[in-house]
């Protein structure tokens, strides 16, 4: 799992992963990667996606994928906007029933339709149904599955009143993002580590280990943080850490 705020390169470092690479694309900005594809010499041959809106289809993708998969890597971008998708298909297909019989859609505010509790359980079972999926390919197949997901800082109260501050998964119901890293072996923490130079913007970072407001973790031998910028960080860092685990094992 790759995680971080918008703009701290989850989607170019997945990129940099074995390829041929399928995308399932719920961000839609594939074309954010052609700068990074260039630049490391990736041939857009290598790099297949779909552009997907809701969650029938993409769902209908990976039980393909369970039976035949071609590919050395498939990347969900993102989890987060996947969620939108899952809750957009959820009033969409309510204002259907409505258009057909006249029964109620949901809530409506403002004349708007918005979300009830039961578009948040079919969230939270899509997303569900999601990681299963994508387990049962990585199993069978032995092909890297990243859950790319974007952050959002929030405040929980201990039980003695003590605000800890701690940045988690963005979804649209509270319970489901704390329970998506359980499922992942890998979770790396994309971020902007700033110098001291306001200038520079500072340099692109990944943490691999937890802090006090962060979660990360990692069963390969590397740094707490790595300073990526623009080196792949699979050639660079994983596949070197993966590579002496197999050596240890021989």
């Amino acid at each position: 799992m790759l995680i971080g705020t918008a703009g701290t390169r989850k989607s170019t470092q997945a990129l940099s992963y074995p390829k041929p690479q399928f995308w399932l694309s719920f961000d839609q900005k594939m074309n954010s990667l052609l700068i990074p594809m260039k630049k490391w010499g990736i041939s857009p041959k290598e790099i297949h996606y779909e552009d997907y809106k809701n969650w029938n289809d993409p769902r209908a993708q990976l039980e393909k994928l369970q039976v035949n998969c071609p590919y050395k890597t498939i990347i969900i971008d993102s989890t987060t906007t996947a969620a939108n998708a899952i809750l957009r298909q959820a009033k969409q297909m309510k204002t259907g029933i409505t258009r057909q019989s006249g029964a109620a859609a949901g809530k409506l505010i403002a004349g708007i339709a918005v979300n009830e509790m039961e578009d948040y359980n079919a969230e939270a079972a899509a997303l569900l149904e999601l990681v299963a999926l994508t387990k049962d390919i990585c199993k069978y197949h032995h092909v890297n599955i990243i859950l790319i997901s974007h952050l959002i800082q929030a405040e929980y109260k201990s039980a003695g009143n003590t605000v800890n501050i701690v940045r988690t998964i963005v979804t649209a119901g509270k319970r489901i993002a704390p329970m998506i890293p359980a499922y992942c072996e890998e979770v790396y923490h994309s971020f902007i580590k700033k110098g001291f130079d306001a200038d520079s913007g500072g340099d692109y970072a990944i943490l691999t280990s937890s802090t006090n407001e962060d979660f990360a973790r990692t069963q390969l031998l590397l740094d707490k943080e790595i300073i990526v910028n623009d080196k792949p960080l699979y050639n660079t860092w994983i596949k070197p850490a993966i590579d002496k685990i197999n050596e240890g094992i021989k």
